[in-house]
């Protein structure tokens, strides 16, 4: 057999490459670093910006190109989303190391490689390599989760997340073996996204497919997989939570409709295989919103409380992949997603800065105790926190109601009626909580809750995410005009 030359294409993992170049001078300087300083923090903002306008200029964004020996495609709207979500990190990071956190610089060198181990994993166009680039994100994310390792919850975190991704990227290794043999059988190389649907009816490569689907919902936190995510999000320090539930999330989710994109169920004998996928996916989904809901309501801690909104948030998500999966379209599944995921983000991000704000560097044991008389001491942190409750809640004209009105819309189409059903019932239950720790910050009277840092330079990010989180929706449908 003769073996092909493989182009190594080097501009088009460029965002990655600046991301790793700018990781391993900020570990340099950190090791050269006597004290503490904000200094490799900040050339590591400037490292994240720069790949940030790279992938914005890149002109392989929505090429539909393959590099690599066709295992990577071209770049993609999720890279500057993903990119987004490290700048906020960094941003959050700096108040985190301001009131106690130490090694500031060797953590944004370590978010840039998860960062860039993310975007590739996301740009896979082979299994193998889809692996690799997950399992590289995954390290970086024990080790973020254990960054406060003085702490005893941040430990419990990172082991528990170390437990839980092992046996996740245990069932992907052993789905990837079971597609292989699959190809073997066949005649083909199934570990490609593209020969997918030559696989479908296979049940050695239907088993592997299954065991690769079940491991991605691993780490997206979706029903029954879902278990970890409240521990992770409580122990883990307050930046590190908001990148679990945002870039993490979306990563997972993304990958998820990326595959069953590349899958043609109109031929024959399809049709069974499809309908019996959508109704897999309907039942997590469904499930992962309801253990979502149900679970955060008696919830007073804030951070177990976003583990078990994110838990809902993936239903969610997943919602619009049974709906994807059954109208087999792509154009209005990718604005959705984007849609949602964007406003997910600005809620996310919106509430983990005011968790961020108070004094002292464990977050961990916050009630909705420590908010109260949080409208007397700082407007900026009770109006941030109540317009991104609202938008997590989807009540209208926030960017939450905007994006679950379009996947409830696709849920429609999808004729996924039951489905809706739960989302809405989902959704009112999600008002009680959310609307519990709101009710907690208007209280004004005075019970001796932790300290507020002040909001100093953060302000510009708080007004921006917040006003991100009212007017995005309304200004998008008016140009969409939906």
């Amino acid at each position: 057999m003769e073996l092909q030359n493989i182009s190594f294409d080097w501009g088009s993992v460029a965002s990655e490459a600046v991301l790793f170049l700018c990781a391993v001078i900020a570990i340099v300087l950190s090791a050269f670093s006597r004290k503490e300083s904000s200094i490799v923090q900040i050339f590591a903002m400037f490292g994240i910006v720069a790949a940030l306008f790279v992938e914005i200029l890149c002109p392989t964004i929505g090429s539909g190109e393959t590099y690599f020996g066709e295992m990577l495609t071209g770049a993609s709207s999720f890279g500057c989303f993903v990119l987004v979500c490290a700048l906020l990190t960094g941003l959050m990071g700096f108040g985190y190391f301001a009131k106690g956190g130490k090694r500031g610089g060797e953590f944004m060198a370590v978010l840039m490689i998860c960062t860039a181990a993310m975007m590739l994993f996301v740009r896979a166009n082979n299994l193998m390599f889809a692996f690799i680039a997950l399992e590289c994100a995954t390290v970086c994310l024990y080790i973020m989760a254990a960054w406060n390792r003085e702490r005893a919850s941040s430990l419990e975190a990172a082991v528990k997340y170390l437990v839980v991704s092992g046996v996740s990227g245990c069932l992907f290794l052993l789905g990837i073996a079971f597609i292989y043999g699959a190809g073997l059988a066949t005649s083909r190389e199934l570990l490609y996204f593209e020969n997918f649907t030559a696989g479908m009816g296979n049940g050695l490569f239907m088993t592997g497919f299954a065991l690769v689907v079940s491991a991605v919902l691993f780490k997206v936190a979706a029903f029954p997989f879902q278990f970890w995510s409240p521990d992770v999000y409580q122990g883990a320090p307050t930046p590190v939570s908001a990148f679990f539930a945002v870039a993490s999330k979306a990563a997972g989710i993304v990958f998820i409709g990326k595959i069953f994109t590349f899958i043609d169920f109109s031929g024959g004998g399809m049709f069974d295989i499809s309908e019996n996928i959508v109704f897999t996916i309907s039942v997590i989904s469904a499930a992962t919103i309801l253990v979502g809901n149900l679970g955060a309501i008696t919830q007073i801690n804030v951070k177990r409380l976003m583990g078990f909104s994110g838990i809902a948030n993936a239903g969610y998500l997943l919602v619009a992949v049974a709906a994807l999966i059954k109208m087999g379209s792509m154009a209005f599944f990718e604005l959705t997603l984007y849609f949602y995921l964007a406003a997910y983000m600005f809620a996310n991000y919106g509430l983990f800065f005011v968790v961020n704000q108070f004094q002292g560097d464990d977050d961990s044991d916050q009630t909705f105790a420590d908010y109260r008389g949080m409208s007397r001491k700082s407007s900026l942190l009770e109006s941030s926190l109540v317009i991104n409750l609202a938008s997590l809640a989807g009540i209208p004209p926030t960017a939450g109601f905007f994006g679950k009105l379009l996947i409830l819309i696709m849920a429609w189409y999808a004729q996924l009626y039951w489905l809706m059903g739960v989302m809405v019932f989902g959704s009112v239950v999600s008002i009680y909580y959310y609307f519990g720790w709101m009710r907690a910050s208007l209280d004004f009277a005075d019970g001796g809750e932790r300290p507020l840092r002040e909001t100093g330079a953060l302000a510009p990010t708080l007004y921006a995410l917040s006003a991100s989180t009212l007017f995005f929706g309304v200004i998008v449908f008016f140009l969409v005009r939906l």
